[in-house]
């Protein structure tokens, strides 16, 4: 087998794209079929924060102390791997969405940096916390542009000219990628 096939049969990627992408494809077909726009924002800010969370289970392998000692460079796979899951979540939701296509791209990296964030900092089994945790309260509460704080806690359900979102998406794609990049996800003993 060749090293890309190993590194995607240890980090259970085909079997995650087996559950991500129907889930996410239909999250946000629910919010294309409605007809208030909103509801599409709103589902594919959950269609996007199930797939991240889903495909964030393979941004580990199952022996973190074997990739942590492997004689390899972890951290350009580790990029990649990242890159791969935002591109293709927000290939599958842009595809069967009515939401803008900036909206469904600033979700994509925000929820993935969410994901690689949550990965660094409780392990792999974990990494579907933050994008979730952040998916549900921005679809539970109305995007509303006061309090600010409020705005900033629903960064992923706001409209595509939201600044403040925008910027918040990018932050946490930032932190969580630059983490996961140099630090790997975290080792449970």
């Amino acid at each position: 087998m060749t090293p890309l096939l190993l590194f995607l049969r240890s980090r259970e990627v085909p079997g995650g794209l087996l559950c991500a992408v129907p889930a996410m494809a239909l999250f946000a077909w629910f919010g294309a079929v409605q007809a208030d726009p909103r509801h599409a924002v709103t589902s594919a800010a959950l269609a996007l924060a199930l797939g991240v969370a889903v495909l964030g289970y393979g941004l580990g392998g199952p022996d973190a102390t074997l990739d942590a000692t492997a004689a390899i460079r972890w951290a350009p796979r580790r990029a990649l791997h990242l890159v791969s899951t935002a591109v293709l979540a927000g290939t599958v939701v842009t595809v069967v969405t009515t939401a803008p296509a900036g909206v469904v791209l600033r979700d994509a990296v925000g929820f993935t940096g969410l994901a690689a964030l949550a990965a660094t900092l409780f392990g792999r089994r974990l990494a579907w916390t933050l994008p979730v945790v952040t998916g549900c309260v921005s679809a539970g509460i109305p995007a509303v542009p006061e309090p600010f704080a409020l705005h900033l806690l629903t960064w992923a359900g706001q409209p595509p000219d939201s600044v403040a979102a925008l910027t918040t998406a990018v932050a946490f794609a930032v932190t969580g990628v630059a983490a996961y990049v140099i630090r790997g996800p975290r080792r449970i003993s």
